[in-house]
């Protein structure tokens, strides 16, 4: 079962090396950090705006609103009313 062929910490050196942690242990400034939010950032600005694209096509209101907002500036829906 047991044995005795496991040795604990000495013979394998620095154990934190092996454990995985959210801030990144040891190495929170692992290499190229920059480039990779940069490519992250650049991806999710290009998933945001084909997206952005449609709701505009897409927004609907049945009623004016109350008061003003943002959305009236670019949706074709509203009409020129001023509020």
């Amino acid at each position: 079962m047991g044995g005795d062929h496991h040795q604990h910490g000495a013979a394998e050196g620095d154990f934190r090396t092996k454990v995985w942690s959210m801030t990144g242990g040891p190495n929170c400034r692992p290499k190229h950090w920059k480039r990779n939010t940069a490519i992250a950032m650049f991806g999710i600005f290009l998933t945001c705006i084909p997206i952005a694209m449609i709701s505009v096509q897409l927004e609907q209101r049945p009623h004016h609103p109350v008061r003003p907002i943002p959305s009236q500036l670019w949706c074709k829906n509203f009409g020129k009313k001023e509020y």
